[in-house]
């Protein structure tokens, strides 16, 4: 009977012990999914967060050629406007107009024909660009 009392003692704690066991393997296995999961998540954040670097790093690169570009014009306009000023700086008006008026008025005839010609060819140029865009 003691035996017997002893192994039924012995089997009891052998299945208290693997219910233990058990349980702790459970709550292990569902804290390694858990952590697979958030890995899982944190994984695909960290490719989408790298995608969007990508495309920012992609949107400042065209920025920049842009930034450049519009230098590069506004320096050519400084040029051009520093061409007109020199230009205008060597003529007298004001003497040409006192001492030869037709010379003067002849001149500005002349540019004046250049501007209307140049805002005519401007002006015709946005008229088949407006035809297009609405014929399309």
């Amino acid at each position: 009977m003691k035996l017997a009392l002893a192994i039924g003692v012995v089997l009891f704690i052998s299945i208290m012990v693997n219910i233990v066991a058990f349980t702790k393997l459970d709550k292990a296995k569902v804290e390694l999914q858990t952590a697979l999961n958030n890995q899982a998540v944190l994984e695909r954040t960290i490719q989408e967060q790298n995608d969007q670097i990508v495309k920012v790093l992609e949107t400042a690169k065209k920025t920049q050629a842009q930034i450049q570009s519009l230098n590069t014009q506004y320096n050519d306009s400084q040029a051009q406007v520093t061409k007109l000023r020199s230009k205008f700086a060597n003529f007298n008006l004001e003497g040409m107009a006192m001492t030869e008026p037709l010379v003067l008025q002849g001149k500005v005839n002349r540019a004046t024909a250049r501007v209307i010609a140049n805002f005519t060819t401007l002006t015709n140029d946005e008229k088949i660009t407006d035809t297009t865009t609405t014929t399309n």
